[in-house]
């Protein structure tokens, strides 16, 4: 056991009994010097730690004891001490996904109103403080855990304080930085912590409000559409095979060329809130609706010059004419603007676009525009100057001019759109329009027969949606119900006869085909004739409302394409307006849509979260990397933040002796139950410590002095 003054000592100041210290140390020197006396230790007995039940065992390091003295492997049940950490991290992960759920689920949405006031925000913050502190459980113990590797070498005992700092607030994390940068998993937990301060704002930075439209629970928006015409508008016989429409279509066909852009010819949606959308096919079609439809081309290259030989040279105005007869002439009563319906085109067939070559036969007129106009032309040294340079009336001989000539097709159609409403204004854009030509196998007639006008201008849709289902003419067409009330019509579709239902089909009836004609025909043929007192207007006589395509003497085949495009345009307006449904001819029909509102909603900035996804996934890094390491270290138990081991296992010298055999550092569990055995108070004044007051048996132990504990025997 030692010498009788080492006993002496023992009995006079007794040895700590509350930490055992690996007397394998490497920094315990190996040969003992004079000037160093042996350290004598405690070791525990299994009844606890007073000075009558302490055995006393002086181990000596040094020579060829070291290997009598190593110790013998002891495996540590490792996962066992860091379960709480485990189920914080897990509980860390938990709670970034149901963060990240939240807000996508309610990403798009209406912010919700909870009970007491209570918001996503709030929730959401909630979440972030419980992730923030289970986070750290994990990462305060890895840093108290990394101590104990710290001190396997020489450290100053300052370093102690600093890491049991570090792993419970952020500025001794901070502090940690700099004391113990070699101490790569603790440096890691303490980034972690100070960072950690940072997840409660960046989660809420994710979440943000905007201006979003939701759509109106039980309000419906609506726009007219028409499958037939006439449906509800009217029309009258006026003699063996002249009809004619009535004053309401009248007056908007007037409307349509005069002022096509008037709000008189717009079409009128219904929409509660002045937004609204409608459902749209894989198309982008939402809608689609009868209609008028027109096509030009350029005819100027056909306009010849003759000149009037019986006036002098300097003064003979000329005659511009085109092959069908129609001219126009700056002389005295000549025209300056010459409109005509024509039938047969085959002076300009040259010219035909594809456009107007596939509907030419089957439109309801064909329209010819000639006219003086300067718009090609330039202004050198205040003369005009212009590609034809035909020649100004009389009076005018140094001036000259130029013409042009477009020619026209109107033709019945259906138009396929794309609409929706915007701050009470519709926008509504053609996708595509398909011709109505005339349906010769309804009819039971041969296409082309010239002897009977009384065959309907139709259009088929395909694709076309029956009940929710879409047919396609080249798919299932013939899958389409036969079911009551439903009925079929024959087309010929590129040579093929189809029956299709009258769902997909727009038509403009023959009879009202017929009147359209007629007044389409009294309504754009004149002329209209200039007199320099007139300024910049035309006289049309009383087809004043043709006078717009002269332009002011600026028309060009563009801008009498433009004007007849939005005069078709009016006049299908007024189709969806009066036109019905094939079923019945008296109703009128629309396309149903959703009410929007704008409401305020969620909008969820997903890149704000990726500061606390890292640092979880960091803190779960780290504490798999400590389980690792201590799993890989038989001798260092897992003590974490543990005051036991400075009391069970204090300070030795430099140099201690062996007495019995080594012995292995106390697991957690085995402190702990010693400790529960164990009475003990502090003790004030000049001999301050802690003071063994016996043990929970009622037996006795002398003063356990922390000076004593501190101090190198």
């Amino acid at each position: 056991m030692g010498t009788s003054d080492e006993h002496a000592d023992e009995h006079a100041a007794p040895a700590p009994a509350f930490h055992r210290y690996n007397t394998l140390d490497s920094d315990y020197p190996t040969t003992p010097t004079s000037a160093t006396k042996p350290h004598f230790h405690f070791a525990p007995t299994d009844t606890g730690f007073s000075s009558s039940s302490t055995q006393y065992r002086p181990i000596h390091h040094g020579g060829h004891q070291d290997a009598q003295n190593q110790l013998p492997p002891r495996r540590h049940p490792v996962i066992r001490y860091w379960l709480w950490e485990i189920v914080s991290l897990v509980v860390s992960l938990v709670l970034i996904a149901t963060i990240i759920g939240i807000l996508c689920h309610y990403e798009g949405h209406k912010v919700p109103r909870w009970p007491f006031s209570i918001n996503l925000n709030t929730l959401v913050a909630l979440l972030a403080t419980i992730l923030r502190t289970t986070m750290l459980v994990a990462t305060a113990e890895v840093i108290s855990q990394a101590k104990w590797d710290w001190f396997r070498q020489p450290r100053p005992l300052s370093h102690l304080n600093d890491f049991e700092s570090a792993s419970r607030s952020v500025t001794g994390s901070f502090k940690l930085l700099f004391v113990a940068p070699q101490a790569s998993l603790a440096i890691v937990a303490a980034m972690v912590t100070i960072s950690s301060l940072a997840i409660g704002p960046f989660t809420q930075q994710a979440i943000k409000t905007v201006a979003c439209p939701q759509i109106l629970d039980g309000a419906n928006a609506s726009i007219p559409i028409a499958h037939s015409m006439p449906g509800r508008a009217k029309y009258f016989r006026i003699g063996a095979g002249q009809w004619e429409v009535d004053v309401d279509m009248k007056g908007a066909m007037i409307q349509a060329i005069a002022n096509p852009s008037s709000n008189d010819s717009k079409i009128v949606a219904s929409c509660e809130t002045g937004n609204c959308t409608f459902p749209s096919s894989g198309d982008d079609i939402t809608h689609s609706s009868v209609a008028m439809c027109s096509t030009c081309f350029d005819t100027t290259p056909f306009i010849k010059e003759t000149v009037n030989t019986t006036l002098a040279d300097d003064n003979a105005p000329a005659n511009y004419t085109l092959p069908n007869g129609q001219w126009v002439s700056q002389s005295n009563e000549g025209y300056y603007l010459n409109t005509r319906a024509d039938w047969n085109l085959s002076w300009a067939s040259s010219a035909f676009t594809d456009e107007y070559r596939s509907v030419a036969q089957d439109s309801l007129l064909n329209l010819t525009v000639l006219s003086f106009t300067d718009a090609p032309c330039t202004k050198d040294s205040g003369k005009l100057e212009c590609p034809h340079n035909a020649k100004a009336g009389i009076g005018w001989k140094d001036q000259v001019t130029d013409y042009i000539a477009t020619t026209c097709a109107f033709y019945p159609c259906m138009q396929n759109y794309h609409a929706k409403l915007t701050r009470g204004v519709l926008e509504e854009r053609v996708v595509s329009s398909v011709p109505a030509t005339k349906n010769w196998v309804e009819a039971g007639l041969p296409a082309g027969d010239t002897f009977s006008p009384y065959v309907n201008h139709t259009a088929l849709k395909t694709p076309c949606s029956i009940d929710g289902a879409t047919y396609d003419l080249h798919t299932n067409w013939t899958k389409i119900p036969h079911v009551p009330g439903r009925s079929f019509v024959g087309i010929d579709v590129g040579g093929t006869n189809y029956t299709a239902p009258n769902e997909c089909l727009y038509k403009v009836e023959a009879i009202y085909g017929m009147a359209m004609k007629a007044f389409m025909e009294k309504l754009l043929a004149g002329t209209c004739s200039y007199d320099r007192r007139q300024g910049d207007q035309l006289w049309c006589g009383d087809l004043w409302w043709i006078a717009p395509l002269y332009a002011r003497g600026h028309a060009t085949s563009a801008s009498v394409e433009g004007q007849f495009r939005a005069y078709a345009t009016a006049i299908t307006h007024k189709f969806r307006a009066v036109g019905g449904s094939n079923a019945d001819a008296g109703a009128a029909e629309t396309v149903q849509g959703s009410v929007v509102r704008t409401t305020v909603c969620t909008n969820f900035d997903w890149r704000w979260l990726l500061l606390p996804i890292a640092l979880v996934t960091a803190t779960g890094t780290m504490l798999f990397l400590m389980i690792l390491r201590n799993y890989n270290d038989d001798c260092q138990p897992v003590w974490k933040s543990s005051l036991f081991p400075l009391l069970f296992h204090g300070f030795h010298a430099s140099q201690p002796a062996a007495v019995s055999g080594p012995r292995a550092p106390m697991s957690l569990d085995e402190m702990r139950g010693k400790a529960a055995v164990k009475l003990a108070k502090f003790r004030m004044g000049h001999e301050a410590g802690f003071v063994d007051v016996g043990e929970a048996s009622g037996s006795r132990a002398g003063d356990i002095d922390m000076d004593i504990l501190l101090r190198n025997r």
